[in-house]
């Protein structure tokens, strides 16, 4: 189109104009060549002086007989030609520049290659006894449900079957499967599927939009499982936030993918996908169905108000005008803050019991119990809602209820902000967080984190084939002794880190302990600590292996994954030492919680965790060899209430599904 108008343009320049008055053509051709024989230059009277010339030739003007000036002539040779190929050249410039910004982004974006391959990978994996299985769970699925807009670009979205209760690594470069499986603390729970939360089954479809908190990936995983499980107890279909960049997840820019969303780490639209109670969509798609079709209206004036822009497409974008947008349409509780309130849901719909739980709490605060008096004392998981309230209030005895309300409840869309300036941040743990009067639902959201709420079979796969190398280094310097290659493990955090008190010298660290790890075992050290050099005094007395020991293993996989990695071969440690305050510490915890349940490991009844510290101090050295409730700071520890006993009432949860 460009090519096209310039040449238009090239071609259709005006003739210069000729007064109406002139006289006809021949005639003035005529007297055009009189006046160009009269003007013949005699080279021997031309000067040498070339400025005088130039001033003579443009003080002159031919006219016509008529008197009438006519067009002044050159020497100059005709710039026709040359004006039209300095057009096409230029023409032709801004069509391969555009053609080649277009190319890029949709071909060469990285987030645009991720869907290429998600698209493959349905490809490859959807067919066979699968796609009639797939169909038949799609059916059930959309039954009652509202029809999604259609649109070509986003069919593909609809995931395959994809079996969250094992771990199959065949598609992702090994490991075999029977060296995969020790990988697996979660679980397969065909009643849990079929669960739905007892509130917002009105049959209007209702939204919960989010923002991911801004701190490091683990806070934002502490914030999306929050709000993931408030999602199902709302009965609210989650909406994803777009791909984003994360903070310190931009390694190598140019040579990968840096904008991620939760897709990228869970099996997202395939939780929701084989859960009735919970339905998960983009916010591509929520925006292309609500707000593009009039049904978002700004909360202060009333009037329709459309996503800046008309863009629906927010991945890999700067969102801060998408959050100002969200903000302005939905419903925003300010005050369900995680460090002043209990977000407390009740075991049936109505107002009258919503009253119920107030009345819990005012018996609570009447006798109010301190978390220290419950230490080594938890409540039964299956007790009644007022001593499971006492003990999850323990810890402040301040703290109120945040109340899912009847506005709450007939609002289309909520929202939870991410702003710190307003200290409005889901910064917490889901289960220290949400209070079910049900007993049976509460243990329902711990086993769904537990079970769904897991990384990738990528980031599992790649873990295992790490944890195999580890065991296999290990094994071959004490065949004789160590025939399973076992290993301990380290979390030493070093880079951006507030807790001063946390930065010790590696010295210090084997001093406090050297008791639990004997010398010279090998150890695998997770950490963010770029110099070798600092842990000398470690490395002394063990062989210490790193995560970047293992690029054979790692090879093709994106290295901003690699946290994630870290956490999963650390949590496969016999004896693991984390940093105290680390969220990323506190989930290597609670997995090794997941596992000392499904093994029955020493102290699994009381939630205990043997053979797991913290080298910081000797203080909270041991704190999980004791049953501990949750108390401040809440976020960054995990506590044992999370993975003790959750497999109890599946049989009461499959009575109350059917």
């Amino acid at each position: 189109t460009v090519l096209a108008l310039t040449m238009a343009a090239a071609d259709s320049s005006p003739p210069p104009s000729v007064p109406s008055s002139a006289p006809p053509i021949h005639q003035r051709l005529s007297t055009k060549k009189e006046k160009a024989s009269n003007n013949t230059i005699n080279p021997s009277s031309t000067t040498t002086n070339s400025n005088n010339k130039n001033k003579s030739s443009n003080a002159t003007t031919t006219t016509s007989s008529t008197g009438l000036p006519l067009p002044r002539r050159s020497n100059a040779p005709s710039t026709n030609a040359s004006s039209k190929t300095y057009l096409l050249f230029l023409a032709t410039c801004i069509f391969v520049t555009m053609t080649g910004n277009f190319l890029h982004h949709r071909i060469a974006d990285p987030h645009n290659i991720h869907k290429h391959a998600m698209r493959q990978f349905e490809m490859n994996h959807l067919g066979g006894a699968a796609k009639e299985a797939h169909e038949e769970k799609r059916a059930k699925k959309n039954k009652g449900a509202l029809p999604v807009v259609a649109d070509k670009a986003h069919e593909w979205q609809e995931q395959p079957l994809h079996d969250l209760a094992g771990l199959n690594c065949a598609d992702h470069s090994g490991p075999s499967k029977d060296v995969a499986a020790e990988m697996v603390y979660w679980r397969d729970i065909p009643s849990d599927a079929t669960f739905k939360s007892p509130i917002g089954n009105d049959g209007r479809r209702k939204y919960l939009t989010f923002e991911p908190d801004g701190g490091g990936f683990n806070n934002a995983r502490m914030s999306m499982e929050t709000i993931v499980v408030m999602s199902h107890a709302m009965g609210r279909t989650l909406v994803l936030p777009p791909s984003q960049g994360v903070y310190l997840l931009r390694k190598d820019r140019d040579k990968q993918r840096v904008h991620f969303s939760f897709e990228d780490f869970y099996h997202m639209e395939q939780i929701g996908y084989e859960h009735d109670g919970l339905d998960i969509v983009s916010m591509e798609d929520f925006l292309k169905m609500e707000a593009m079709t009039g049904n978002l209206r700004n909360k202060t004036s009333g009037v329709v108000q459309f996503p800046p822009n008309n863009r629906t497409d927010w991945n890999g974008m700067d969102v801060k005008e998408l959050k100002e947008y969200l903000r302005d349409v939905t419903l925003t509780p300010l005050d369900w803050k995680p460090e002043a309130c209990l977000a407390a849901f009740p075991s049936d719909d109505g107002p009258e019991h919503f009253e119920e739980l107030n009345s819990m709490m005012v018996e609570v605060k009447k006798n109010f119990t301190k978390w220290d008096k419950l230490v080594d004392k938890p409540v039964p998981v299956d007790a009644s809602s007022v001593d499971r309230l006492r003990e999850a209030v323990s810890g402040n005895p301040n703290r109120k209820l945040c109340i899912y309300d009847q506005e709450m409840q007939a609002a289309p869309v909520v929202h939870f902000m991410c702003y710190h300036k307003l200290r409005v941040r889901m910064l917490t743990h889901f289960y220290a967080f949400l209070f079910f009067e049900d007993w049976q639902q509460d243990l329902w959201g711990k086993r769904f984190v537990r079970d769904h709420l897991r990384y990738s079979d990528e980031i599992q796969c790649a873990a295992a084939r790490v944890v195999a190398a580890v065991r296999e280094r290990a094994r071959a310097r004490d065949p004789k002794s160590n025939p399973k290659g076992e290993f301990d493990s380290f979390h030493i955090r070093r880079g951006d880190f507030q807790y001063k008190n946390t930065r010790l010298e590696a010295d210090q660290i084997y001093e406090n302990t050297k008791d639990a790890i004997p010398d010279k075992t090998t150890v695998f050290v997770a950490t963010d600590h770029q110099g070798k050099p600092f842990f000398k005094p470690l490395a002394d007395h063990y062989n210490l292996v790193y995560l970047n020991d293992f690029k054979k293993e790692l090879e093709g996989v994106n290295s901003n994954y690699f946290g994630m990695i870290d956490q999963l071969v650390a949590s496969r440690g016999r004896v693991f030492f984390g940093c105290m305050h680390s969220t990323f510490s506190g989930f290597i915890f609670r997995i090794r919680g997941y596992h000392a349940q499904k093994d029955k490991s020493d102290g699994w009844e009381q939630g205990t965790l043997h053979n797991s510290f913290y080298y910081t101090g000797k203080k909270e050295r041991d704190m999980y060899q004791r049953y501990i409730p949750v108390h401040p700071p809440i976020y960054s520890s995990e506590f044992p209430t999370s993975w003790r006993d959750i497999d109890k009432g599946i049989a009461e949860i499959s009575s109350v599904a059917e």
